[in-house]
């Protein structure tokens, strides 16, 4: 099948589609609940994340844990909250990261220069060289979306902008979902400034509140909740609240029991809140209203483009604790918008990062803000200062398999028997993720109404298995893994079987088969008090799962008096694969125990890394191994992540990962492979593979093609339009060649192979560069 085209027409009224509220979305929303919460926190786990760290260089002991920022965020009576650590997911690889009573969201503070907030990726996102401009900002963007996470700006006066107020080369990044309008560490009028010449412009986000708390010492005031970002989230869950920060939909107040404003809108037959771009033709009438809590008495300033500069469109002044305003709107030919604060007499907050008292005198502060509502005749297009480059991508001949427009579709992956693909994904909405499949007919949904993720295929035969992590409590997090079994090549399925469920998380699996025809299964889990472990089992076989990666390990909780002296070394991302005859398999993940401190960046004895010193790890099993030796791959000066492993027909042991030094940023990913010719006593020194030094090469994946040379994809930025597109490089003869770069429309991430077959996840059909979430799944077939 060659790809899917849509007409111009159809794309976008797809992308009105995604932003217009149509009464079914309507409905939705009004069963919807607001949640509370903060999304920018630190704890010391980040570079500088308490003041006894900020003030010696990272040297000195820290009093800021994972549990203290949990603790006080619960007792404000927020609903969730991210760990948006510098430049590192390593805060969720802590037992810490864990609660009975919030939703944790997985969130870093990422990027160099300058820094963003993501909400619901897999793991950091890594920003490299800066090639152009603003290239390597919006390929993080990109990147973020590849894996449907929020990315929203923080702090924008402090990266966005000149010293003047005028916007530099960052601020013309396209597809942004939040900006930080108010970072209590930071000054909210030039933050709101920022976003009404955004808005003005024509770009299309929410906004953002954010703690950016660091400091046990500023919790009253600085604290997590301090301001408090709301979500009308369709579920109380990740993906719930991850879609509703996308969407905008946020609504700030200056703590969590202070003024709270909702705004919704509806004219030409479109119905929205605040955060919606609601498509109306010029002339069309309609109603905005306000609805404003615990603000007796303050004022209720209503803003439409341009906004202060304009000053106040309309003024309201509640004399209750719950009051709701109306004004009437008319549609024009412009884009335009319309934003609502509430502002009342406080005290200002002292300089940014003093820890003096508070001044006494007092002024007419910023108390609530919500999104802003946008009315346009079609879509609005953000006209940036510094346009992209046009995409150049060609037709690349792959077929749509997974997903549609205006929905996410991503993660997938692949394989082959007799003849036939086999493919899941993880495809998004409402709140909500689930499995699906296609074996080359209509999409299947494999899994139940509980938040599923990161599934594997293995075929043999008549014989699929699909695994995967499965999530129905959320609070805590306590995913599970599960399997489905088909046994007619994917036409019916038995039901779905828990291969493991503990106290704990237990999450990103990996399947194979062995010659007896049973699966072998791979993943990482900790439990409470405990370091992330590789877990591997024969499911129908062994009673009990195998730890592959606790031998030699050494961890504890450290010493009471400061945070960063727990060690807890983390095995994670394993993979895993047989040999031809199906009796050997062999394991891979990424490891950290070597690292001089591992999860932080520094102690009192000595500077540490960011990132880690993550090693590669692998071992050799087959069926009869009772206690399968460690061994370890990689360089003591990089961080080496994500591995991945094959074998040739001929035996041979292939492991791939990607590789970069350590630095939080401004350095590349590269792809190196490795290859062992006796079994994996010995391995020839790993080469790197189609070398660019100004490209980002991430996330490679292993297959055999169907003569059975290795083949290895991933995703790579050194494309001229500065899309991610699939890379990919073959090896026969122990020889990799060149490598080939796959240029398509659209970004074209998370790819994997199987026969000679890549799948992958692309943008190819997305109507807009911003707020159309579409991405869907194609398979190129084997040539």
């Amino acid at each position: 099948m060659r790809g899917l085209r849509l007409s111009a027409a159809v794309m976008i009224a797809a992308a009105a589609a995604c932003q217009t509220t149509s009464t079914p979305q309507r409905d939705r929303l009004d069963q919807a609940q607001w949640l509370k919460g903060d999304l920018h926190v630190h704890d010391d786990h980040s570079s500088d994340g308490s003041l006894p760290r900020q003030r010696s260089k990272d040297r000195a002991k820290g009093n800021v844990s994972i549990a203290d920022q949990i603790g006080q965020a619960e007792k404000q009576g927020l609903d969730f909250v991210p760990l948006t650590d510098h430049r590192t997911f390593d805060q969720y690889y802590d037992p810490l990261w864990q609660s009975s009573k919030l939703l944790l969201i997985p969130g870093e503070e990422a990027n160099g220069a300058p820094h963003a907030t993501v909400h619901g990726a897999v793991d950091s996102i890594v920003q490299g060289v800066d090639r152009k401009a603003f290239a390597h900002i919006q390929q993080s963007i990109w990147d973020a979306h590849s894996q449907d996470a929020n990315w929203t700006i923080a702090h924008p006066d402090d990266g966005e902008t000149n010293p003047d107020g005028s916007m530099n080369a960052r601020a013309s990044v396209i597809g942004v979902d939040l900006v930080e309008i108010w970072n209590k560490a930071s000054d909210v009028e030039k933050e709101i400034a920022y976003s009404e010449n955004r808005w003005n412009a024509g770009y299309r986000y929410g906004v953002a509140g954010a703690s950016d708390s660091h400091f046990r010492e500023l919790w009253d005031r600085q604290g997590p909740g301090f301001p408090t970002t709301s979500v009308l989230a369709e579920a109380k869950t990740e993906r719930g609240v991850v879609d509703a920060l996308r969407a905008g939909h946020t609504s700030l107040s200056i703590r969590p029991g202070g003024p709270m404003m909702t705004l919704t809108a509806n004219i030409g037959g479109a119905t929205g809140v605040g955060g919606d771009e609601l498509i109306a033709k010029p002339g069309a009438t309609g109603r905005i209203s306000i609805r404003a809590q615990h603000a007796a008495g303050m004022d209720v300033l209503v803003y439409r483009k341009p906004g202060r500069s304009a000053g106040a469109f309309r003024t309201f002044k509640p004399s209750t604790d719950d009051e709701t305003f109306t004004l009437d709107i008319t549609a024009g030919d412009q884009p335009d918008w319309y934003r609502a604060e509430i502002r009342g007499l406080g005290i200002p907050d002292p300089p940014r990062g003093s820890t003096d008292p508070a001044p006494t005198g007092k002024a007419m502060l910023l108390q609530a803000v919500v999104s802003p509502v946008f009315i346009s005749a079609a879509p609005a297009i953000a006209n940036a200062e510094l346009p992209l480059p046009p995409d150049t991508g060609g037709d690349d001949g792959a077929g749509l398999r997974l997903g549609a427009p205006g929905a996410f579709t991503g993660f997938p992956n692949v394989a082959m028997a007799g003849g036939v693909t086999h493919v899941v994904a993880e495809a998004h909405g409402h709140g909500a993720s689930r499995i699906v499949y296609s074996n080359g007919g209509a999409q299947q949904v494999l899994s139940g109404p509980a938040p599923a993720r990161f599934p594997k295929v293995a075929a043999n035969g008549k014989d699929v298995f699909v695994v995967w992590q499965e999530d129905a409590r959320q609070v805590p997090h306590r995913p599970q893994i599960r399997m489905r079994h088909s046994g007619d090549g994917g036409r019916t399925w038995d039901a779905v079987a828990t291969v493991r469920a503990i106290e704990g998380r237990a999450e990103h699996p990996d399947i194979a088969i062995i010659r007896s025809g049973r699966p072998v299964v791979v993943w990482q889990e900790i439990k409470t008090g405990e370091p992330f472990d590789i877990m591997v089992e024969q499911v129908g076989a062994d009673t009990e799962p195998r730890n592959l990666s606790r031998e030699g390990k050494t961890f504890g909780p450290g010493s009471s008096d400061d945070t960063r002296s727990a060690r807890y070394p983390a095995s994670v991302w394993p993979a895993v694969a047989t040999d031809a005859s199906g009796w050997r398999y062999a394991v891979v993940w990424q490891d950290n125990r070597t690292d001089i401190d591992p999860l932080w960046t520094g102690s009192e004895k000595a500077a540490g890394t960011n990132p880690d010193n993550w090693q590669i790890m692998y071992a050799m099993l087959d069926p009869e191994t009772v206690t399968p030796s460690q061994h370890s791959l990689g360089a003591d000066d990089m961080a080496d992540r994500h591995p991945d492993v094959a074998f040739t027909p001929k035996g041979d042991l292939v492991i791939a990962w990607e590789t970069k030094g350590l630095s939080p940023a401004g350095k590349n990913l590269s792809v190196v492979a490795a290859r062992s010719d006796d079994g994996g006593a010995t391995f020839a020194a790993p080469v790197t593979l189609a070398p660019d030094a100004l490209a980002m090469s991430q996330r490679v994946r292993l297959g055999l093609d169907a003569d059975g040379a290795v083949r290895a994809v991933w995703y790579d930025s050194r494309s001229a339009d500065w899309r991610w597109r699939v890379m990919t490089s073959v090896m026969r003869d122990g020889v990799w060649d060149a490598g080939r770069l796959i240029s398509a429309r659209g970004n074209n991430t998370w790819p994997a192979t199987a026969g000679g077959a890549i799948v992958f996840a692309s943008t190819r059909d997305a109507a807009r560069l911003q707020r159309d979430p579409t991405q869907e799944v194609f398979l190129l077939p084997a040539k």
